[in-house]
């Protein structure tokens, strides 16, 4: 009994830490969404990954970061189901 109650509260404390994990009523859309963000951050923040795909694209580092983060902000497509 003692190992489900540490088991929830270090999730309560990653819940709280990271809040992209969402919670019962978070809807599939607003997951997706919080996933499709962070991937962006990620890609946008890490310098690395940031040239690689500045490379691939063949523009500056830093117009591919600005195009990243700009996607930030816009809502992501409904995909077919």
């Amino acid at each position: 009994m003692a190992d489900k109650i540490k088991e929830t509260n270090e999730y309560n404390q990653l819940k709280s830490k990271y809040v992209g994990l969402g919670n019962p009523d978070t809807s599939r859309a607003e997951f997706m969404t919080n996933v499709h963000r962070d991937t962006l951050a990620s890609l946008s923040h890490h310098s690395n990954v940031l040239l690689y795909n500045s490379v691939v694209l063949n523009e500056h580092p830093e117009l591919v970061r600005q195009e990243l983060i700009k996607k930030m902000v816009q809502p992501i497509k409904k995909a077919k189901e």
